[in-house]
Formats: structure tokens, C-alpha cells, sequence
């Protein structure tokens, strides 16, 4: 794994703090000018979405990654079992978020420096999905060791 970025290193250390308003506010910054995203991180899958590990934090606490979403990509409906703080660094994403039963709660269109709801306490049921024409490049961080990364993150409903 490459050192991090410059530029997120910032907000890889509120992450690491726990610093919730510095995290928002350097997520914000890493993506209104997202110096860090490369050519390899705007590869996709045609099969799903792909991740693209940009740092792993070396105590295990945190992990970020920059998710690459082809056209019509959509995750399934899920929540998190640990923190989660993401938003888009390039293109357009929807996400929807639900409530326990499952209701729709509301439906967000997020652009170019938006940061979604945070969910630090595992709370938020939602689906993100490119329903957009162009590639899209979404920025995660995820409270989970860099082993759990796969399998430490998502509950399905």
C-alpha cells in the first residue's frame, strides 16, 4: 500500500481521532478538489461496483477506499456494522435511504463535493446507485480493519 495521499491526510487523521465535524470537513475538502483520485481509480466492473483501497489505517481502525460505479450500478439495500462517512468525488449519485420497515425515508441526488449522512452509529438503512449516463467515483470511509473489509462492513436487509 502507497503512503496516503496529501491530501487525505487530514482527514485521516479526524478519522482516526474520531473528530466527526473535522472528518466532515476535510471530506468536503478531499472531494470539492480531489487531487488524490487517479486514472486506476475511475476503473469499473462491469459486474458490480469496484473498490479501490486509497489507505488502510496501520492500528486497524479505519479504511478508505474511492468505489467506482458504471452507469446503472446499484448496491443492494443495506446498513453498516461499523461508521461509515462517504460522499462523491466525481459524477452524480443516488442514494436512497429506508426506515426498519423498509419504508422509503427520502431519495438524495448528490454531486461533486457532497457528503452524505453520516452513519456512525449503523443506523441508516440505504441503496446508492449511479443512475447516471457516466462513470461515478464515490469516496468511503469505513470504520473496519483492512481483513473485514469484504466481510466487516455491510448487513443486507
Amino acid at each position: 500500500m502507497r503512503q496516503i495521499h496529501p491530501s487525505l491526510a487530514l482527514l485521516a487523521g479526524a478519522a482516526k481521532r474520531k473528530n466527526w465535524s473535522g472528518l466532515l470537513k476535510q471530506m468536503e475538502a478531499a472531494l470539492r478538489k480531489p487531487a488524490w483520485l487517479r486514472a486506476e481509480h475511475r476503473v469499473g466492473d462491469p459486474t458490480g461496483y469496484m473498490r479501490h483501497l486509497l489507505y488502510v489505517d496501520p492500528h486497524g481502525d479505519f479504511v478508505m477506499t474511492a468505489i467506482t460505479w458504471l452507469p446503472g450500478q446499484v448496491s443492494p439495500r443495506h446498513g453498516h456494522q461499523v461508521w461509515c462517512a462517504f460522499g462523491v468525488a466525481e459524477g452524480e449519485l443516488t442514494e436512497e435511504q429506508f426506515d426498519p420497515q423498509l419504508n422509503t425515508l427520502k431519495t438524495s441526488v448528490l454531486k461533486q463535493g457532497d457528503v452524505a449522512d453520516r452513519d456512525l452509529d449503523g443506523k441508516i438503512i440505504h441503496r446508492v446507485a449511479n443512475r447516471g449516463t457516466a462513470p461515478l467515483v464515490s469516496l468511503h470511509l469505513y470504520g473496519v480493519s483492512a481483513e473485514r473489509l469484504t466481510t466487516g462492513i455491510n448487513k443486507y436487509f
